[in-house]
């Protein structure tokens, strides 16, 4: 099975081709890229690296040659999350030219899964008054309902998986094991929950509702985490638990 990736480089992107290099669903992962992957990840043999300078224009040799990919998943993004050319108009436009291509090649299906990487505090209502971060927030809103309207043009080929992770707990971060402790499963999710439960749904998510919460990633997450350490566990021997001691927490 071929997944196509955006934001490998990134940190939860980065996690996202992790936990698909250990997928055993998942036998190829293309990740799309403006510059090459660090070596030792792009000398693996399941990821194959493709440059691409502008995201907002997918040449058609490039879509013909991964019409047989069964998902993408989308984790690009800035920093800056006001951008709308990286937020909005990337992840549309590669939406618009694939689907297109599949709607003449995989006319019957299956269906292609458009994972993307949305945030807890997203608005699709543009005219809603927000307190805090209104112009991001909405501009990835518009990219949700960009996604949801894609799948209803081609409800055969395409399928928007929509994650709505709140505050994501990065590896060695100051006080992540208290605030995770502490805090609601609606409210916060560890990377390797997030970036494991992207990878299962990249594999398997037909059956999976298209708005997807906080909550439900990290109880799925966490069982697939759990799942996959006990089928890895030797005998005799304590799973040891995660440090989450430095580093920073990702507000989407």
């Amino acid at each position: 099975m071929k997944v196509l990736l955006t934001g490998a480089t990134g940190s939860v992107g980065g996690a996202a081709l992790r936990a698909c290099l250990a997928h055993p669903a998942i036998t190829s992962i293309v990740a799309v890229q403006r510059r090459a992957l660090p070596a030792d990840l792009a000398s693996n043999p399941k990821i194959t690296t493709v440059i691409l300078r502008d995201f907002a224009s997918w040449p058609d040799e490039v879509l013909q040659a991964h019409k047989d990919a069964a998902a993408m998943i989308w984790a690009m993004g800035t920093y800056d999350a006001s951008n709308v050319t990286v937020n909005h108009d990337y992840p549309v436009a590669f939406q618009e030219a694939f689907a297109e291509v599949l709607r003449e090649e995989r006319p019957a299906g299956p269906r292609f899964r458009f994972i993307l990487l949305s945030g807890k505090f997203v608005r699709q209502d543009q005219e809603q008054h927000l307190y805090f971060l209104e112009e991001a927030r909405k501009i990835k809103g518009r990219t949700e309902t960009s996604s949801l309207n894609v799948e209803r043009k081609y409800p055969e080929q395409w399928q928007a998986l929509v994650l709505r992770p709140g505050g994501i707990i990065t590896h060695g971060m100051v006080g992540g094991g208290v605030m995770g402790a502490l805090l609601s499963v609606h409210w916060v999710v560890k990377i390797d929950e997030l970036a494991a439960y992207m990878a299962e749904v990249a594999a398997s998510g037909e059956g999976e509702e298209t708005m997807i919460e906080n909550a439900h990633i990290v109880a799925r997450g966490k069982e697939l985490l759990e799942t996959s350490a006990a089928s890895t566990k030797p005998q005799g021997t304590d799973h040891a638990g995660t440090s989450w001691m430095k580093g920073s927490m990702t507000i989407q």
